[in-house]
């Protein structure tokens, strides 16, 4: 029964694990890492070449802890920081810094994440999320349906001084049945973190060695 109960839990594990794949293309070659990261999450659609007064009153100023995301926006970003932050990278979630539903302006904005000492901007843009039926037809002519998620987001890391994206990226991600919105945003989120190290925008974690006696 035990050794059921592992297999059990062992093909769930499996089965629940969603993968992504990611198109990026460096911009601006970072002249060091960033360190103070903040994490800004989209469910609009956006287009960003600067992150200028223009752009956030008209794409992100009403987005970005919106009312109708209110579940959302926490959730996104907290696997973000759970992927990103390190004992190198300092990963600030602006649901944090920001209510709900608030009139936020361009310069109320900057100001706050300056307190934070903020070098860079994480834009998290989902441009999808939908689900993709299979039916199958069992040996006793009942037909199953599974509905596996998929997402494509669209992310802009941008410098706090320049205000321009310095990397950008695409990355797809497709779930199974088992996945959560949670499991599909954990693994995007890995696949983003493994690009910003590769690419020298952060540093890895230091690893400590332990000392035994």
């Amino acid at each position: 029964m035990k050794n059921l109960s592992f297999l059990f839990i062992l093909a769930l594990l499996l089965t629940s694990c969603a993968s992504s794949y990611v198109t990026d293309q460096n911009i601006t070659k970072p002249e060091k890492a960033y360190h103070h990261i903040l994490v800004v999450s989209l469910f609009n659609d956006l287009n960003l070449k600067k992150f200028d007064k223009e752009t956030y009153s008209t794409s992100i100023k009403d987005y970005f802890y919106d009312l109708n995301r209110i579940d959302n926006h926490p959730l996104i970003q907290k696997s973000i920081k759970e992927m990103l932050s390190s004992n190198r990278t300092i990963v600030i979630p602006s649901y944090k810094l920001f209510k709900v539903n608030q009139d936020v302006n361009y310069e109320e904005f900057l100001e706050t994440i300056d307190q934070k000492e903020i070098d860079a901007i994480l834009v998290i843009n989902q441009q999808n999320y939908f689900y993709e039926k299979r039916e199958r037809v069992m040996e006793d002519g009942e037909i199953r349906v599974n509905e596996s998620p998929k997402a494509v987001f669209n992310t802009y890391l941008v410098d706090r001084k320049k205000l321009e994206p310095v990397w950008i990226s695409r990355i797809y991600s497709n779930g199974t049945s088992w996945d959560t919105h949670g499991s599909m945003y954990n693994s995007m989120g890995r696949k983003l973190t493994k690009k910003l190290i590769k690419s020298g925008y952060i540093r890895p974690p230091f690893q400590t060695r332990s000392v035994h006696n």
